[in-house]
């Protein structure tokens, strides 16, 4: 990306970008963080352009999404790479029992920003404070180096003001936390992994993206597929305070439900042979009964 220093304040992220196939009404401020980079020489840019080329000669790229969720990208990319296997949700192959949804449980916001994402300090309190603030119950996973610069300690004031409606851990089984009937709502960061996992369990997601790949995610996942609120990455208490019950008990929230559990329904249907089993199956016998 040609640019100088200043690119992230003086308004040029919002320039439109049209030369992706399958990106619609794309800007700048969407593409992954790793390149919105001013640096010729990044070590992830370098990465990136060796990845590319090495999936030109690859026998197969298996990717963990599906049609139903990513179509116009998936034709695209199906019409320039005919070994490209989209065989996902990859939880569909774990033989998990999913449990039903029941609209009168779901009232727990499950708050998760992976194992590798981490934010100053002073976002940390403001996510915190703001979450506090929605008064919704919740389970957060925090890890000790969530914090940039060392390890956290949340304030008797947050912990007296949410002892009887908030639960943090170190870690969780994210699959089955997310499958549970008592969570309505996701706060994440909204790299792939969890959003897919979230889709898979049918769950709408309040994003918060941080680095990465993850803007773009939220972009498509918002705007696309209307399954997610974003949260400014200038992040303030009272937004979040905001987006939270827009999420759980908001208008938004309830326009997002149908739409993530038609999505749900849809990776369903690919357990009875599906696009994903059936390109699983293709993987199999096209590309490793072939290498054996």
């Amino acid at each position: 990306m040609n640019a100088d220093e200043n690119y992230v304040t003086d308004g040029y992220l919002d320039t439109k970008v049209d030369c992706i196939p399958g990106m619609k009404n794309f800007r700048l401020k969407y593409m992954p963080g790793f390149i919105r980079t001013t640096d010729s020489n990044d070590i992830m840019v370098k990465f990136l352009t060796e990845t590319a080329e090495k999936i030109l000669r690859a026998f197969a790229v298996v990717s963990n999404t599906f049609n139903e969720l990513e179509c116009d990208v998936m034709n695209v990319l199906s019409s320039m790479l005919t070994h490209i296997y989209p065989i996902g949700p990859f939880p569909l192959f774990l033989n998990q029992n999913s449990q039903d949804h029941l609209a009168s449980l779901e009232s727990v916001v499950y708050v998760n920003f992976g194992s590798m994402t981490v934010m100053p300090l002073e976002k940390f309190l403001e996510s915190a404070w703001g979450l506090a603030n929605s008064k919704r119950p919740f389970l957060w996973i925090i890890r000790p180096d969530l914090v940039i610069g060392g390890s956290l300690i949340l304030s008797c004031e947050f912990v007296n003001e949410t002892s009887d409606r908030g639960k943090i851990a170190s870690w969780s089984p994210q699959e089955q936390v997310l499958n549970h009937p008592s969570i309505g709502g996701f706060l994440t960061h909204c790299e792939w992994n969890s959003t897919i996992e979230s889709i898979y369990a049918g769950v709408p997601m309040l994003f918060w993206p941080i680095a990465a790949d993850q803007p773009t995610n939220c972009r498509y996942i918002c705007n696309e597929r209307g399954i997610g609120i974003e949260i400014d990455t200038n992040v303030k208490r009272e937004k979040v305070e905001k987006l939270v019950n827009e999420l759980m008990v908001g208008e938004k929230g309830k326009k997002m439900r149908p739409n993530v559990m038609k999505l749900k329904k849809a990776q369903e249907n690919i357990r009875v042979g599906g696009h994903s089993y059936i390109n699983f199956d293709k993987v199999i016998s096209e590309v490793l009964l072939k290498l054996v």
